[in-house]
């Protein structure tokens, strides 16, 4: 019995003592989010235009006669070289030396009439108006035989420049139209090989003629070297480019026309760019990106347009200002208003 009392009395004084304790107070809990900052980076940078273009020469020419007709010999093969003024293809002149003889033909009736009109004239035979008409049918007559002797001088393709045949359409006995392609040739001097591209109509406005530009081409390891020859004054009615040509320095490489080339152009002036951390985008699509700011203890969530990457950082054509403080870690927790804490 004396237990039980015991036992009771330790029970009754726990709960004296417990009745007698303060409640804890709740404890602050900080909705700051931890995070780490930098400032934007202000550089004046020339920021590479890339593009891309074929291999081609600056006296590459499509070749043709001026009239149709049969063709009667072509001189030379695909991959020949050639020499300025070289006799490449010849149509057959049959009816091209028969209109020279009936231009010709003509000419000289005209030429005996006119001169039998005149005679008359004088002895007023004939009348003014009569004189006036042989002379403009003379004329005329002399006219056509000089159009079938340009014809028939037209009737020879000569090689425009010293180069390489590479491209031949037709062959030998069949009938081509004025004007159509027989022979492409391709000029083959030191100098001669440039790049045709097509840039945006930004692009376009950042160039100013004779920039710097590096070519690279999948057949070569190395870079090589131009400059920009020049900038198309309008767009390409298909494409909405404009259309620049750049000039390659080919060395002691010897090239072929046709080659696929990477071509980065680099403008002269420089543009104002803010450099940040690749970590501090958020939400990036195509040129479009955002990035948290501080504002006092808040986080701001901004809308910036991304020029191009190098490296580890980012260089943004607009949406910061130089003197902004960008969150670099700890900006996949914030949200538009958040509350921030600044660490180390």
């Amino acid at each position: 019995m004396k237990h039980i009392h015991f036992s009771v009395l330790l029970l009754s004084a726990g709960i004296t003592v417990m009745g007698c304790r303060q409640p804890k107070p709740a404890e602050k809990v900080d909705p700051s989010i931890p995070v780490k900052v930098i400032s934007a980076t202000s550089l004046q940078e020339k920021e590479p235009l890339e593009t891309s273009g074929l291999l081609s020469s600056d006296q590459q020419s499509n070749l043709s006669f001026k009239s149709g007709g049969i063709i009667h010999s072509i001189l030379v093969k695909e991959g020949d070289r050639v020499r300025k003024g070289q006799v490449l293809a010849r149509l057959n002149l049959t009816e091209i030396n028969a209109q020279l003889s009936q231009a010709r033909e003509n000419f000289n009736k005209a030429l005996r009439d006119a001169q039998r009109i005149s005679n008359l004239y004088k002895d007023s035979v004939s009348t003014k108006e009569q004189y006036e008409h042989m002379q403009t049918a003379l004329t005329i007559a002399k006219k056509q035989l000089e159009i079938a002797q340009f014809n028939a001088g037209q009737s020879t393709i000569i090689a425009s420049t010293t180069g390489v045949v590479l491209k031949k359409y037709v062959n030998e006995g069949e009938q081509v139209a004025g004007g159509s392609p027989v022979v492409l040739i391709g000029g083959t001097a030191e100098k001669d090989w440039i790049i045709k591209c097509g840039i945006t109509d930004k692009d376009r406005a950042r160039m100013t003629g004779n920039e710097r530009a590096e070519i690279s081409f999948d057949a070569y390891p190395q870079t090589f070297s131009g400059t920009l020859k020049s900038l198309a004054q309008g767009s390409d009615n298909s494409s909405g480019l404009y259309q620049v040509e750049v000039r390659l320095d080919p060395g002691k490489v010897t090239l072929v026309s046709g080659l696929f080339a990477n071509v980065k152009i680099y403008p002269q002036g420089k543009a104002d760019l803010l450099s940040v951390p690749m970590d501090a985008l958020v939400e990036g699509k195509n040129d479009s990106a955002y990035v948290f700011i501080t504002s006092g203890n808040k986080a701001l969530k901004k809308p910036v347009k991304v020029a191009y990457l190098k490296g580890d950082k980012v260089f943004l054509s607009s949406g910061l200002a130089a003197a902004d403080t960008v969150i670099r870690e700890g900006s996949a927790y914030l949200t538009d208003g958040s509350l921030v804490k600044i660490i180390k």
